[in-house]
């Protein structure tokens, strides 16, 4: 049986299936959805816990004898198989099909994948999964859907999400659902239950805590205050974050302020050119000191020095007086866009 996520709990309720095979682009749904199985077969009483990964050169035959040996303990059997390449190749198919034909009541199978296309899914083994078990297409969530998506997360996790709020959340993360995820539940550990989310609350918490996030540091920067954007950087850094996130924030803010300053300049409406390029009234002010600042000129020269590093941190490039260190980079940069010239940034694409 082929199935979407939202059938899936009712498919459990039966509870007759034991092999599962779950797809999808979104990581994040792909993982729910397995959380959901293994509750539910650890409910039954699946209690001894397997799990592979059928990288290259794995072992079929190795499964293949756990999957048909008795527990030590007697357990119900659950195994959970992830394949990172979306094919199980000969040996996994002819495992699959064993599997189906055993018809074993105490061994469940999870197979996790990631999105697989039509012709994927005709294969011999996902037929045979989809006869003898179920498929479960976890889909994705349209952009449009992106900002109701988030207020359904806010609203489980005990917070009344205002629409401007989810909207702005959604533009931020740029459709990834995993930072949206992380966004809701660390907003939702701050806040008491039952709690409002507005803009000006929104405002509030991010200025408030310590802990602070991508998209403060770039609002710091395109508000010229330096010594926060300073602050917010380090601590970003110790906190771990990989500094690829911080350089495709910083591109996307500067792109930004380069296509709202050209429309402007251009003639237009100040007032549609931001609801085009979803400006909202809490941040206009910032924009336009940002834009009075440093000019489209500059705004280029920001962006190429964006650019390069970009290439820098996803080590395509290197600089000629040796290794550069990725955080010193972005700090260049992030002052450059408060207005601060450097010297040294003013000639990195000079250096390449």
């Amino acid at each position: 049986m082929e199935i979407v996520a939202g059938q899936l709990a009712a498919q459990l309720e039966q509870g007759e299936a034991r092999c599962f095979l779950v797809h999808g682009a979104e990581p994040l749904l792909v993982e729910e959805a397995r959380d959901r199985i293994r509750a539910h077969f650890k409910n039954q009483g699946f209690g001894d816990d397997n799990r592979y990964s059928a990288e290259a050169g794995f072992d079929w035959s190795a499964l293949t004898q756990s999957s048909r040996s008795l527990s030590l303990f007697a357990e119900r059997r659950y195994i959970e198989l992830r394949l990172p390449g979306g094919q199980p190749g000969e040996a996994g198919t002819a495992f699959v099909k064993d599997f189906l034909a055993a018809a074993d009541r105490d061994t469940a199978l999870v197979i996790l994948a990631g999105k697989l296309d039509r012709k994927q899914l005709a294969a011999a083994w996902c037929r045979a999964i989809a006869a003898g078990g179920i498929v479960v297409d976890t889909g994705t969530v349209a952009a449009a859907r992106l900002p109701r998506w988030i207020q359904q997360r806010f609203a489980a996790a005990g917070v009344d999400c205002s629409a401007d709020v989810a909207a702005r959340l959604a533009y931020y993360v740029e459709g990834n659902l995993l930072a949206a995820d992380q966004e809701v539940r660390k907003l939702a550990l701050i806040l008491p239950d039952g709690a409002t989310l507005d803009e000006s609350r929104l405002e509030s918490v991010m200025a408030d805590h310590a802990r602070f996030n991508v998209f403060t540091f770039v609002d710091a920067c395109v508000s010229g205050h330096s010594t926060r954007c300073l602050r917010i950087l380090r601590s970003l850094r110790r906190e771990g974050l990989e500094p690829v996130i911080l350089v495709w924030a910083l591109a996307r803010e500067v792109r930004l302020l380069g296509q709202v300053g050209a429309a402007i300049k251009g003639g237009e409406a100040r007032d549609a050119v931001f609801k085009r390029h979803r400006v909202w009234s809490s941040r206009t002010g910032m924009v336009m000191g940002a834009l009075k600042r440093l000019g489209l000129a500059r705004l280029n020269e920001i962006l190429r020095d964006v650019a390069y590093l970009d290439r820098l941190v996803k080590g395509h490039e290197t600089r000629p007086r040796g290794p550069a260190d990725p955080w010193i980079e972005i700090e260049r940069v992030a002052l450059a866009l408060c207005g601060i010239k450097s010297v040294d940034t003013l000639k990195i694409a000079s250096m390449r």
